[in-house]
This record gives C-alpha cells, sequence and structure tokens, in this order.
C-alpha cells in the first residue's frame, strides 16, 4: 500500500518546484542579470525576437532604450532563468511518471501494488482545531480513489507537457523565472483540489486556484487594451476572473455552511454516509434544504467552471500567455468546478432531482449559448475560449443525467477526453500566434490576417485538424466517444429537451471548429479542395472591404512570412494529437470512477441509430463550414452577411455575444456603483447629517448658554430668586386649577 500512501508527493512536488523557484533560481537569475545591456545585446535581442526598441530622454537628460514590445524581453535567458524551467518540468515528469503508475496499476495493467480499496485511502490527517468540546473537528486530510487519480493523471500529463511547451514560447521572456513559479503554484492548486477528502481542503485549493489565475492571466501586466480588437488588457481580465469567480463562491460557501451546520461535519464520506453526521439522518423530512444547499454549491462550479451567466471571465482570459490558457481550459481551474460535482455526487443523489436537473439545464444552456457565439467569431483563441465553456456545459449534462447507475462517469469521461484536446487547440493556437508575431511584428489573433499557414506551419496545421475533428465527434475520435454517449444518455433517460440541445449544439461545434481551421489554416484555392494551404491573407487582410480589416489598421511596413515552431513546440502537439485520438477508447472509464456501472462497448456504439444520427449532424456541420469557407471563399460569404440586413444583425449580435459584457457593465455601473452612491448620498446626509447636527446643536447651547455666567452675584442672586419664585408660582397654579 505505500504506493498509494506515498503519493503526496505528487500533490506537494509542484509546491516544492515553487519554493526553489521562488527564492532560489528566481533570485539567481535577478541578481545574475546584466546590470545595463549592451548595444550589442539590443541588436542581438531585436534581431531574435522581433522586438522593437525606441530611444527615450531619461529624467536627467541620459538616453535610455526602452522596449516598446508589451512582453519585456531580455537579450538572453540568465542560468538561474533556465534552470526555473528545467526544475518545474523535472518534478512535474516525476509527479506525471508517479500518476501514470498508480492509474496503471489500478486498472490491472501493472501489478506493483495491492488493489486500492474501493473507498479509497487517506494519505495525510491533520487536526487542525477542535471546537464545542470535541464535538466539531476541522481537520485537513488528503485522500486519493480512482477518480482522484484519473484526475491527477490529466492534470499531471497536461502541466508537464504545457511546461515543457512554454520553454519555446516564453523564449527571452524577462518574467520567464516567475511564470515558471506561478505555473507550479496553478497546479498545485489544482492538485490540491484533487487531493481534498473535505470541503475545508477543497475550498482552500478553491481559492488558490483563483489566485493563481489571477496571477497568470494578468501576467503582462504592461501591455494594454485593445478597443479595435474588443479585447482587455491582462491586468483588467485578471480582476474580472477574480471577481466574477468570489460571485460564484458566495454560493459556493453558503452551501457549505448548510451542509456543516446540519450535520457538523465537512468530509465527503460522512457526509454521503447513513450515520448521524450524514446527510440522510441530518436532512430527514427536509430535502428541500438539502437540495437547495447543493444548487449553491453548485454556484461556485458555475463561476469556477464558467457556466451561464458566470462565463463571462473566461473569454477575457484569454489575454494571458496562450500555455495559461491552455492550461485553464484543459487540467486547471475551469475543470475543478465539473470535478468537484464529482466528488460530491453522492450528496446530489441524495437531494432532491431538482439539484441534478438544475445541473444539468444550466450546462445544456451555457453549451448552446457558447456555441452560437464562437459561430462568428474571428479571435482565434476566442473561439476556442467559448468552445471550452459549450464543452463544460456537455459535462455539466453528462453529470446531471448519470444517475445512480452511471454516476459522474458519462461528465468526466468526456473532461478526460476533452483535456487532451483542448490542451492541443490551444497549444496549436500559441504557435500559430507565435508565428503570427514573427511575421507581422507584433501580436495578433485575428483570423483575418491568416489564412493558408498550412503551406508554412504543417505540424500546427494537422495537429489542430485532429483536435477539430476529436471535438466535432468525428468517428473514431476520442470525442465521439464521450461527446455523443452523453447525448445518447440524455436519449435514453427520456430528457428530450437536453436531447435535442446538445444534438443541435454538436452540429454547431463541428462547423465553428472547421471554420476555424479552415480562416487560419486553409482556403478556397488550398490544395485538397481548400483543406490545406490556400492564400496567405496577412497583414493586407482583405483590402479595401469593410469586414476585411480592423478599424484604423494601417497594415505592416516589412512583413515575413510565417514559419513553423520549433521542437519544444512542436513535441507536445505531437504527443498531445495521439492523446485526442486513443482516450476515448478507455471503455471502462465508467466503472473506473464508479464502481457497477456499465463500460462502453464499441460494437454497441457502433450499432446504436443515436450515434449515427449525431454523427450526420456534426457531418452537417462539417460539410456547411467546408462549402462555405473552401468552396465560396471567406471573401464573398463576409460580402453577403454585410450587405444583407437580417444576417449583419445577427452577425452583429453573435459578435458582441449577445451584448451580455456591455448589460453586465450598466448593471454594475447604474445598479451596484448607482445604489453604492444612493448608500453613500444616505451616509453623508442622513447619518452625519444626524450626528453633526446633534453636536452643531450641542455646541450652539453652550455658546450661547456661556453669557449666563458673567462672574457677578447679584446676577446669580436675582436668577435663583428669580427661579424660586416661578417655581412658586408654577406650585399654585398646579394645586388651585388642576384637580
Amino acid at each position: 500500500m505505500g504506493l498509494y500512501y506515498d503519493s503526496w508527493l505528487i500533490l506537494f512536488s509542484p509546491l516544492f518546484a515553487f519554493v526553489v523557484i521562488v527564492f532560489g533560481t528566481r533570485m539567481w537569475d535577478l541578481f545574475s542579470r546584466p546590470v545595463k545591456a549592451t548595444a550589442a545585446q539590443i541588436e542581438e535581442a531585436h534581431e531574435e525576437s522581433d522586438i522593437h526598441y525606441m530611444e527615450k530622454e531619461g529624467p536627467h537628460g541620459e538616453e535610455e532604450t526602452l522596449e516598446e514590445d508589451e512582453d519585456p524581453q531580455v537579450p538572453y535567458l540568465t542560468m538561474g532563468a533556465k534552470v526555473s524551467g528545467y526544475v518545474a518540468i523535472v518534478i512535474m515528469a516525476l509527479a506525471c511518471l508517479y500518476s501514470w503508475m498508480l492509474l496503471l496499476n489500478t486498472t490491472g495493467v501493472l501489478s506493483i501494488a495491492p488493489p486500492l480499496p474501493t473507498a479509497g485511502v487517506t494519505i495525510f490527517s491533520y487536526n487542525w482545531f477542535v471546537q464545542s468540546g470535541g464535538l466539531v473537528s476541522y481537520i485537513v486530510a488528503f485522500h486519493i480513489d480512482t477518480l482522484a487519480i484519473a484526475m491527477m493523471t490529466v492534470v499531471t500529463s497536461v502541466s508537464l507537457l504545457v511546461y515543457f511547451y512554454s520553454q519555446g514560447y516564453m523564449q527571452n521572456s524577462a518574467g520567464y523565472a516567475r511564470f515558471y513559479a506561478y505555473l507550479t503554484l496553478f497546479t498545485f492548486s489544482m492538485l490540491d483540489i484533487v487531493f481534498a477528502q473535505n470541503f475545508l481542503v477543497i475550498f482552500i485549493g478553491w481559492e488558490l486556484v483563483g489566485l493563481s489565475s489571477y496571477l497568470l492571466i494578468g501576467f503582462w501586466i504592461n501591455k494594454a487594451a485593445r478597443p479595435a480588437e474588443d479585447r482587455p488588457s491582462p491586468a483588467t481580465a485578471s480582476i474580472e476572473a477574480f471577481i466574477a469567480n468570489r460571485v460564484g463562491d458566495v454560493g459556493f460557501i453558503i452551501g457549505i455552511m448548510i451542509l456543516f451546520a446540519n450535520t457538523g461535519t465537512f468530509d465527503f464520506a460522512t457526509l454521503a454516509g447513513s450515520g448521524a453526521h450524514g446527510v440522510a439522518h441530518a436532512f430527514a423530512g427536509n430535502l428541500g434544504l438539502l437540495t437547495l444547499a447543493m444548487i449553491l454549491v453548485f454556484c461556485g462550479a458555475i463561476g469556477k467552471s464558467a457556466q451561464f451567466p458566470l462565463y463571462v471571465w473566461l473569454p477575457s482570459a484569454m489575454e494571458g500567455p496562450t500555455p495559461v490558457s491552455a492550461l485553464i481550459h484543459a487540467a486547471t481551474m475551469v475543470a475543478a468546478g465539473v470535478y468537484m460535482v464529482a466528488r460530491t455526487y453522492p450528496l446530489y443523489l441524495a437531494a432532491g432531482p431538482q439539484a441534478l436537473l438544475f445541473v444539468a439545464w444550466i450546462g445544456a444552456f451555457t453549451a448552446i449559448f457558447a456555441a452560437t457565439v464562437a459561430l462568428t467569431q474571428y479571435d482565434l483563441k476566442r473561439i476556442l475560449a467559448f468552445s471550452t465553456i459549450s464543452q463544460l456545459g456537455y459535462m455539466f449534462v453528462g453529470l446531471g443525467v448519470g444517475g445512480s447507475l452511471y454516476g459522474p462517469g458519462p461528465g468526466m469521461f468526456h473532461l478526460f477526453t476533452h483535456a487532451f484536446f483542448k490542451a492541443l487547440l490551444f497549444l496549436c493556437a500559441g504557435s500559430v500566434l507565435h508565428a503570427m508575431h514573427h511575421a507581422l511584428h507584433r501580436e495578433t489573433q485575428d483570423m483575418r490576417y491568416m489564412g493558408g499557414l498550412a503551406r508554412f506551419m504543417p505540424i500546427t496545421a494537422v495537429t489542430f485538424l485532429v483536435a477539430t475533428l476529436a471535438i466535432s465527434g468525428f468517428p473514431l475520435f476520442s470525442g465521439f466517444y464521450s461527446k455523443d454517449s452523453i447525448i445518447g444518455l440524455t436519449f435514453d433517460r427520456g430528457d428530450y429537451g437536453l436531447y435535442i440541445v446538445t444534438l443541435v449544439t454538436a452540429g454547431m461545434t463541428a462547423f465553428y471548429m472547421l471554420r476555424a481551421y479552415i480562416l487560419t489554416f486553409a482556403g478556397k484555392g488550398g490544395s485538397f479542395g481548400g483543406l490545406w494551404g490556400g492564400p496567405y491573407r496577412g497583414a493586407a487582410g482583405v483590402a479595401g472591404q469593410p469586414w476585411g480589416r480592423l478599424e484604423g489598421d494601417q497594415g505592416v511596413a516589412h512583413e515575413q512570412e510565417p514559419h513553423e515552431s520549433p521542437p519544444t513546440m512542436t513535441i507536445p502537439l505531437i504527443l498531445l494529437a495521439i492523446a485526442s485520438i486513443v482516450a476515448g477508447y478507455w471503455f471502462g472509464f465508467y466503472g473506473y470512477i464508479w464502481p457497477g456501472a456499465p463500460a462502453l462497448n464499441l460494437g454497441d456504439i457502433l450499432t446504436d441509430w443515436k450515434t449515427w444520427v449525431g454523427v450526420v449532424v456534426a457531418f452537417i456541420g462539417l460539410g456547411w463550414a467546408y462549402y462555405l469557407y473552401a468552396v465560396v471563399g471567406w471573401a464573398k460569404v463576409g460580402q453577403v452577411v454585410y450587405n444583407n440586413p437580417t444576417l449583419n444583425f445577427l452577425h452583429r449580435v453573435t459578435l458582441h455575444r449577445f451584448y451580455i459584457s456591455e448589460l453586465y457593465a450598466l448593471i454594475i455601473r447604474y445598479g451596484v456603483l448607482g445604489l453604492s452612491h444612493v448608500e453613500a448620498a444616505f451616509d453623508t446626509y442622513v447619518v452625519d447629517g444626524i450626528v453633526n447636527g446633534v453636536a452643531a446643536a450641542v455646541r450652539g447651547a453652550g455658546r450661547d448658554l456661556r453669557h449666563v455666567e458673567t462672574g457677578r452675584v447679584q446676577s446669580y442672586m436675582v436668577g435663583f430668586f428669580g427661579g424660586v419664585a416661578l417655581l412658586a408660582v408654577l406650585v399654585f397654579v398646579l394645586v388651585t386649577f388642576v384637580k
């Protein structure tokens, strides 16, 4: 059992890497940098990274060389910076290897340790403090079971590939060591959620994930907003992500407190048990309160996993470095909400059916809403962001319809396969942006400046196409098994509304993903019917057409051709492309994480009519995208849409994401801030007015009455006897006239 009990090493390995980098290698990096770069070093950095420099007069009249680029570069990475990356990669490689050993042992492929008990094992437990005479204990405990092992394998595998990829993507970045420090903290935060045995520990990891994402999304602090491209600054995006998640966390913590107040425990197994502290006993006769508590707990997942209405932070989060986007979308952050619902699944089963129904319908609505928005976007990373929001919706539908038979299996299986092809999509996008930056000497994520890139970047193009087919549910790719199983399950359970929504969303997914591929890598006139190569638009866009270039764009003076990314970036793409195909063939996944659940059967899948309905819908989406953008051509499609009032209106509404962000801005400006102004006025003129008025009255009375203090005895005697006389008159009147 030592293999299981020592798995705490996986949890704390990224934290150890974080400490080593922050207090060791990053200090080494900072202290070993040259105080002032020489002219030759500046020129070398300019040539290698296409960063532009400008001469500026300093505060004392001296001449300074400053970088115009918003990602500050250094002429070369110091050994301390390089070692920071090596430390993170080596340590994560060991953690990944350990995770795979656990996975292979528990699936029976290896026999290096005894079978893992069904309930799992507690690998660490610390009694933080005791309250109410020992009746309530706050325990920090970590636990592994098959669900945790499957998730930790995803987290460590994707993290390792992202770490390796970042060597090429972040080359010569001045924040290289800091970037790896943040990445390791991010991975540790997610692993804390994976290993958590109770709500107390999972909430700590929950907030650490939020902190890590805030640091990484806002990593490029010098980067300005780009209003013409509807892109906020990274600093603004990081704040938006942080605040949106806090809104969801309000419901999350209220739900946790309802459970704790009624049961006296945070422990997942105890809550799911039949004892006095289990929800079945504690909420007996009050099932509605338990249902409410679980819906509130799900609010945390709505925020963390970017579901409607708290999805708005995720598209903005694309302003962080692309490896961060891959990590957020594939293995951390947004996956945390799905995993949390899976971890607490017995509690959802104990609650009323409304709890899981709420989960399923929030997921279904989010899936089709996000897919609709993705249909018309031009920003490559934004399309992938909305595809993630949509696919997360599928996962929640899978959790909502799993029931006691399948448990969290359908939702978690799609999370498992999605992690690989979504990481692949984002890393391919990073490869494209890296190439476009070198070609245009500026950053751009707009596909209107791309096209035909497959001729220059064949590895990136092929792997992006593999991921596109996987997410579209193309037969025999991983998404075909995980996503179509969810769609079929909604029909089998009689949830026909969910079936229609998820089926239509599948067709839309295939459409916008192939559209993104063609606009980026292919186009009309290319090989294989326009699916490979084609015209490269570059800085010219579609000259003279209102839909072809961004407003105010003046082009590029010395444009170069894009080129394929270095091996540090392409090797992870190839590995993820393989995983995007084979990950779906783990047909026993359901039973692995939920004992007793039936396994998928390839024969049953291929003979089920619902499977082929889904395939036909996906092919309709793929075919329509191919016809519009590879046969008709993007320029002609844009002209038709632009000249048709109805299509132009629909295009504008979806392009601006139904103006939900603008609506939220109005609510905050005139609702939240307006109410704050009213409260400030009430505080100033009513509360302060009363307090200040009383003080002013006292001061006025004191100022007026002080004149009676003359110091003359005669005046005091007159006042004394005058008062006595008045009292005598008052007594006489009362005695005589009042009966």
